[in-house]
């Protein structure tokens, strides 16, 4: 069986660009655009049924979507924008009975389907039919997330919230934001990690929009689904308390949606994973009553520096071009994209973090010195990390007992970091919703604290706070 994502040449070739504006009861309103102004994208999906493959898209119906005029690749006038009616998903999962040519998941919110192909006539066919305006992208190439750095931990601690006091110190200026009663709330924060335990005590009194998305989530035997939140590894659960919890998160009044696309055991992902986790964040926020709100990604996931052993450089540069094309299509839907920098020091930057859409987050301590283990680097004419965040031995929420005992650990990396900036990206989000995912990111970056000049590692525009 071969997995291959398959994205229009035109998408993963184009640059991102802001969504059209409209007004709204006379205030300035950003809609949600999606990736369908590549109106050519769903012809792979159709042709991969032609040709014998099986849907694995749950049933229901496509959220209406936005596209230029004349549907022309975003090539239409300037703001002029053409409602798509919603149309019913082709296909509802079926069991595969051993014949089909193969699998397919269309996800039209990114532009792009995952198929499955179960022999390689089945893959000549569809080569044939698509590859002059399709890339197909083996789905070959591991990512990880920065896992948490070793640093002095001390004992768990249990209970409710644990410490006495919050420890995010009055320089970064999230007490002031509580104290002013901007707390996060109104926004949406996706997070893309190992999952969350939504019963822990720090998220058990909000409702946690949750899916796992499996190992294979193009498969009809492993659909992705939304379920009580879980998280074996506790990782996803520490960033998202990080970000939101109620007692110690940045911004605690967030509406929360985690995608569980890392494996526990293994710390891995796949593009294909990854795909289905933004696919359906987007579908959440482009919802009826979601689609003007503002909203944040955060991802502690990406690929190596380098192209792995055994992974042909080609199809790895192929993997990096479709990742950057799904963290475009969230700025063009108007959803900034935090992602963590890396653990492994200077001179390294992986990916997303050098891609210029992303926000990308390295690692300082409470006393604003650099992390040792925070990744920098220049790719092109762009130095990595864009901006720093506190990501040494930071406080929060990760796992249960059986017998409901909630436990509190600190962790350091990026990991740690990124949720904290995108916190405060949550906080100015929260206290101006009109702004763009460009603006607040522009407003982040002109707002940082300088920081000392390091011999070793790029600090970008220094300490991300909220003023």
């Amino acid at each position: 069986m071969k997995s291959y994502l398959l994205v229009p040449k035109e998408s993963i070739e184009s640059q991102a660009r802001v969504g059209v504006r409209g007004t709204t009861r006379g205030e300035r309103q950003l809609q949600r655009s999606t990736a369908l102004r590549f109106t050519g994208a769903e012809r792979a999906a159709e042709a991969l049924q032609q040709l014998g493959l099986r849907s694995a898209t749950l049933p229901g119906a496509r959220p209406a979507v936005s596209k230029p005029n004349g549907g022309k690749s975003g090539k239409g006038k300037k703001g002029n924008i053409i409602k798509v009616a919603a149309t019913p998903i082709p296909g509802p999962v079926q069991e595969l009975t051993g014949s089909e040519a193969g699998s397919y998941r269309y996800m039209p919110l990114i532009g792009a389907t995952m198929a499955h192909f179960y022999s390689d006539t089945a893959e000549r066919a569809a080569r044939g039919e698509l590859a002059r305006d399709f890339e197909f992208i083996p789905d070959v190439v591991p990512l990880s997330f920065p896992g948490p750095v070793a640093g002095e931990t001390g004992p768990r601690n249990r209970g409710m919230s644990s410490l006495a006091e919050r420890e995010w110190p009055a320089e970064c200026g999230v007490p002031l934001a509580h104290a002013q009663g901007i707390r996060g709330a109104g926004v949406m924060l996706g997070i893309l990690d190992t999952g969350i335990d939504a019963d822990h005590p720090e998220h058990a009194s909000k409702v946690v929009q949750f899916r796992y998305v499996s190992l294979f989530p193009n498969s009809p035997h492993t659909p992705a689904r939304d379920v009580r939140g879980f998280d074996p590894d506790g990782h996803g659960t520490h960033v998202a308390g990080i970000a939101a919890g109620v007692h110690h998160g940045v911004a605690p009044e967030v509406d929360l949606y985690v995608a569980s696309v890392i494996e526990s055991e293994t710390i891995r992902t796949s593009l294909g994973r990854v795909a289905a986790g933004m696919e359906w964040l987007l579908h959440q926020f482009s919802r009826p009553e979601n689609a003007s709100r503002p909203a944040v990604v955060n991802m502690s996931l990406g690929f190596p520096v380098a192209c792995p052993a055994g992974i042909p450089e080609p199809d790895y540069r192929l993997n990096l071009r479709a990742l950057q094309a799904m963290i475009r299509r969230l700025l063009d839907s108007n959803v900034l994209p935090v992602v963590a920098a890396g653990n492994s020091g200077p001179n390294t930057v992986g990916y997303p973090a050098g891609f210029p859409e992303a926000l990308a987050i390295g690692a300082v301590d409470f006393d604003r010195k650099v992390a040792s283990f925070s990744a920098s680097g220049v790719v092109g004419k762009r130095a990595v990390p864009d901006v720093m965040g506190y990501g040494v031995n930071i406080y929060s929420s990760t796992e249960r007992r059986c017998n409901n005992q909630a436990f509190y650990e600190r962790m350091s990396g990026t990991s740690m970091a990124a949720p904290y900036v995108a916190g405060i990206a949550a906080l100015y989000r929260c206290r101006a919703p009109d702004l763009t995912a460009q603006e607040v990111r522009d407003l982040i970056l002109a707002n940082a604290v300088k920081l000392k000049r390091s011999s070793l590692h790029k600090t970008g525009k220094g300490l991300a706070v909220y003023r």
